[in-house]
């Protein structure tokens, strides 16, 4: 697990929520998710879009957006 992901994922455990809860607001789906949070990110849609997932997610979790995209630009 990459780094980025283990963030993402104790953000989202630590505020109880499942990868359903965060599809169901943020919208994106449980598949691109799961990529962030394992670091796979080749099975992220390319270019600005998976930046775009990354910082929405990252915001929700109440995380700093624009850290979390200097460390995703890092791995």
């Amino acid at each position: 697990m990459s780094e980025l992901g283990r963030l993402l994922r104790e953000a989202r455990t630590a505020k109880e929520l499942s990868l359903a809860d965060v599809e169901s607001v943020t919208r994106i789906r449980q598949k691109y998710l799961e990529a962030l949070e394992s670091g796979d990110f080749s099975s992220l849609p390319r270019g600005a879009v998976a930046r775009g997932f990354l910082r929405t997610y990252a915001t929700f979790l109440g995380l700093d957006a624009d850290e979390m995209l200097r460390q995703y630009g890092k791995e």
